[in-house]
């Protein structure tokens, strides 16, 4: 193949990746150097990676990359295709010598698939715990022909290095001629070296997609049931968003092998003319067995973590235990917090970034799409809100060809068998009992809570910061409690704001935790570089704390705390049980704060011109409540809130519980109309509205706010009568919820 085939393939490949919308991210390419001689050895589960793996080296590196095809691919206009991208058939007469040549000399990577095949089931180990693959209606070893040719290729190389040490010039000249060197000294200079790749996809989904319509009206005849398979699911992965990483391993040095006792006679430098025509392949057969388990290895041990893994092992070693949706949450998290602990599994990005949320319970397209595919698949079927595993839903052997569009939550399930250690923790967290979860899960996060606000409060500490105890988070648990409130303080302030109301519910047998928003309760320069999405993960930790002890959840807040639990209750819907806002804003009295945008914006351009002096960053606050709230009130701060108001109003809408609006008839920080707007934009019939005829905004501190106090109360005992009808979710089809079934309530979860 030539270079200028090449650099046009590669031209015509960078132009069809712009058009796909896989996102391609290549891990560790620092590992090739450019003394390397390199066979990469990769899983193989989809026709794309012949193409697609070169490509993504070459962009990296400008290493032009061969590889290995099956033969059948060779016809027509598309083998024309994969010859001029360098790749070879694995019945190519001259295969191994191509192969074995080209190392030597140092100028072509390649690419190999060990396991010989697309592996669509990516069943690898077998019962034994041996590396396994199925073909042909039988299960066999990967092949080792890798290793086999880059043992050759490095065995010739030093024995080429022998015969010019010794100054056989007659020797040297065949050997050029044999292995079509024009200048040894380049090929003396690399050593072969074998580097695992693996190749991870998420999610792996067989949908209708383009690439197949467009297969099926240039078809004139019906489509094989496996072409239609392979384009179902390959053409999603094009066409539909899958996330595609792929990982290079730490190099294997081939030569070690060479230099092993045994070989110790064979890589000698005789004067033997002969000693290269030597049969290699028994002599190499032992040591390409041992590199081919450590490459196999090496290549899983590299697959990246991610949600539908762990879900799928999870309901693969559910056994006949029912588990709400809330179960499954809570153990898909405690399995990555242990493996981020390990820190020997690699983790998909989403799942390394937001594995905390899935606690949240807040709507999670990836995990409906995976219940979803569970239940299509019959693997689990939905009765109330509990999911029962089907018996028999694990197939020992199905069918090769349509795996992976059938049975796609087994095949998920087999990509990560090979991790060692990652089944048996995720049977372990199965077996663990309902109490020390919630023990484990309300530590982690209590621990968390407390070390950000001590960490914040060390950094940004001034000397007009309160006391710790003002800004610290509380938890309140009587010996007996009849639900869990999430509450929270408002803008500028800190949890001590809410105390009083916290210890007035906790007297009447709630569990309380008091919410320090990020940004709070330090200096008003911490809240200056928060957003307000961190004030709603603050409550996030705290709605995690609440539901370790209680499924009956009641999300309050005062002022931005208020908007921040509305935002919460139309999040997580049916997860609570109600929801409460003191003096929340939609808008505010002062007629500033709409300029509060305008002018952060105004000053991060200043800051770009150094212009610093004429900055405006904070304006004078006079609180009513001196001993908790900031005296100076930072800009971007009330950025932020108005954000945070905006996107409260865009969901009041979908509240589904029990809400109850208070507001002060003369508010002076929130403008008095905000109460009315929130209670007429809730979607829940079941909502009040209180006005108080209060002339100030603190009205849960201080004269006439047990009045407040006693209305919460009413609110929520009234609360606890009201049942709350929820819609099926969409994944889970009436047929699914068949009437009479065993009710299965005692076996769901808390935590």
């Amino acid at each position: 193949m030539s270079s200028f085939a090449f650099t046009t393939t590669k031209w015509a490949l960078g132009l069809a990746t712009k058009l796909i919308k896989a996102d391609v991210r290549t891990h560790n390419i620092g590992v090739i150097e450019k003394d390397m001689a390199i066979v990469f050895v990769v899983n193989h589960f989809t026709r794309l990676e012949t193409l697609l793996l070169p490509y993504e080296i070459n962009k990296h590196t400008g290493l032009e990359v061969w590889s290995m095809a099956a033969a059948e691919l060779f016809v027509g206009r598309i083998g024309e295709f994969l010859r001029s991208m360098g790749t070879v058939s694995t019945k190519d007469p001259d295969r191994d010598k191509m192969v074995t040549h080209s190392l030597l000399k140092g100028d072509h990577p390649w690419i190999i698939f060990p396991e010989g095949l697309m592996v669509k089931d990516k069943k690898v180990i077998d019962p034994a715990g041996t590396f396994s693959v199925f073909t042909r209606d039988q299960r066999r070893p990967p092949h080792k022909g890798a290793a086999v040719l880059a043992l050759h290729a490095e065995f010739y190389r030093r024995k080429l290095r022998c015969v010019i040490d010794r100054g056989d010039a007659e020797e040297v000249a065949r050997l050029k001629e044999r292995f079509a060197l024009e200048n040894p000294e380049e090929a003396l200079a690399k050593r072969t070296v074998i580097i695992p790749v693996n190749i991870t996809y998420f999610p792996i989904r067989a949908r209708e997609n383009a690439v197949l319509n467009i297969a099926r009206s240039l078809m004139k005849t019906e489509m094989s049931e496996r072409a239609v398979e392979e384009l179902s699911l390959e053409g999603t992965f094009l066409s539909k968003g899958t996330d595609l990483d792929i990982t290079l391993g730490d190099p294997i040095d081939v030569g070690e092998y060479l230099e092993a006792p045994e070989f110790a006679e064979l890589m000698a430098c005789g004067l033997d003319h002969d000693e290269l025509d030597v049969d290699l392949k028994p002599l190499f057969s032992a040591p390409a067995e041992e590199m081919m388990i450590r490459y196999m290895r090496k290549i899983y041990e590299m697959t990246r973590v991610n949600y539908d893994h762990i879900f799928a092992t999870i309901i693969r070693h559910q056994g006949h235990q029912p588990f709400t949706e809330r179960a499954y949450r809570n153990r898909i998290y405690l399995i990555v917090h242990e493996l981020r602990k390990l820190g020997r599994f690699r983790l998909h990005k989403l799942l390394e970034e937001t594995y905390r949320d899935v606690l949240y319970e807040d709507p999670s397209p990836k995990f409906r799409d995976f219940m979803e595919l569970c239940i299509k698949e019959k693997i689990i079927r939905r009765y109330g809100e509990d999911y029962v595993r089907l018996p028999g839903s694990k197939r020992m052997n199905p069918d090769f060809q349509t795996v992976r569009s059938m049975e796609t939550t087994h095949v998920i399930a087999n990509e990560v068998e090979p991790l060692d250690g990652f089944v048996d923790m995720v049977k372990k967290t199965l077996d663990m009992p309902r109490e020390d979860m919630s023990k484990r899960i309300r530590k982690i996060f209590f621990e968390k809570d407390y070390d950000l606000f001590e960490k914040d409060y060390t950094e940004y500490r001034a000397d007009d910061s309160h006391h710790m105890d003002v800004g610290r988070p509380f938890l309140m648990v009587p010996d007996n409690y009849r639900a869990g409130v999430v509450l929270v303080h408002g803008y500028m302030a800190a949890p001590l704001e809410v105390r009083a109301l916290a210890e007035y519910l906790f007297a009447q047998g709630y569990a309380v935790y008091g919410v320090r928003l990020k940004g709070h309760g330090t200096a008003p320069e911490d809240l200056a570089r928060t957003k307000w999405e961190e004030w709603y993960e603050s409550l996030n930790r705290g709605y995690v704390i609440i539901k370790t002890l209680t499924d009956h959840i009641i999300l309050g807040g005062f002022s931005t705390g208020g908007c921040l639990a509305l935002m919460g209750a139309a999040m997580k819907r049916e997860k609570v049980q109600a929801v409460f806002s003191i003096n929340a804003p939609l808008k505010l009295q002062s007629y500033a704060a709409k300029f509060a945008p305008t002018i952060t914006s105004m000053n991060s351009l200043l800051k770009v011109f150094h212009a610093g002096k004429q900055e405006w960053d904070f304006v004078t606050n006079n609180p009513e409540n001196a001993h908790i709230n900031y005296r100076r009130n930072p800009l971007r701060g009330v950025a932020e809130l108005n954000k945070a108001m905006v996107a409260t109003e865009a969901q009041l809408a979908n509240i589904l519980v029990p809400s109850l609006v208070i507001q002060a008839s003369h508010d002076h920080v929130v403008h008095p109309d905000s109460g009315p707007q929130i209670f007429e934009k809730i979607g829940t019939p079941l909502k009040e509205l209180t006005i108080f005829q209060r002339d100030r905004h603190g009205i849960i501190n201080g004269a006439g706010s047990e009045d407040v106090f006693y209305r919460v109360k009413q609110f929520l005992e009234w609360a606890e009568t009201k049942h709350v009808e929820v819609p099926v979710p969409a994944y889970a089809a009436e047929a699914e919820i068949e009437a009479g079934k065993p009710a299965l309530k005692d076996a769901t979860e808390t935590a």
